[in-house]
């Protein structure tokens, strides 16, 4: 399946609820990320319009996440970069419903560690932590014992929840049906793994 610039930003607006008052805003933040030259290979240029696959989608889909929780679109980008393959991997698993025997071993929480305030940090201290979780990862995390292993300030993305907030916007913005929709989700999902 392959999306239009304006599908993007439409199942985007849907996603993060823009007002429609906003909505020139947001185009602006979109196309930030196209200045930025994010996501890598979509951006062909001024007046040739591009496919966007869900690949795309979903990456424009998380650097717009990053920005909810206060990254930059740089860092944001520049982050995403480096960790793009484990993302998707992990957002077709749970496009494909992938199980573990184990529920609780199923990674589906990504750890994100975007620091606005990096550069003002001493250069040792630089380093950011982007990291998939499964939910016993989380409760440990999250238990009165705690681990250390991830430091505050961090986000949790729960990458089922994330899915779900891109179908939906695919739903309500693309005149495809819904089993379609899905059937071509499972085949990017397939491709992935």
């Amino acid at each position: 399946m392959e999306f239009t610039y304006a599908e993007i930003w439409d199942i985007l607006s849907a996603k993060h609820n823009i007002t429609h008052s906003k909505k020139t805003a947001f185009r602006g933040r979109l196309q930030h990320f196209q200045r930025l030259g994010f996501p890598a290979g979509a951006n062909t240029g001024k007046g040739n319009g591009a496919p966007y696959s869900w690949r795309e989608l979903f990456l424009i889909g998380l650097a717009l996440d990053c920005l909810e929780i206060g990254s930059t679109p740089d860092r944001s980008a520049n982050e995403i970069i480096k960790f793009e393959d484990v993302f998707l991997s992990a957002v077709a698993s749970v496009g494909l419903g992938d199980k573990t025997e184990d529920q609780e071993e199923f990674k589906c929480f990504l750890i994100v560690e975007l620091s606005n305030l990096m550069s003002l940090k001493e250069e040792a201290d630089w380093s950011q932590v982007v990291n998939l979780l499964s939910h016993q990862d989380l409760m440990k995390i999250l238990s009165s014992d705690g681990v250390d292993a991830h430091r505050s300030p961090y986000a949790l993305i729960d990458l089922r929840q994330f899915l779900a907030a891109i179908l939906n916007g695919v739903f309500d913005c693309v005149n495809e049906p819904r089993k379609l929709i899905i059937s071509d989700l499972k085949t990017w999902a397939r491709e992935q793994q």
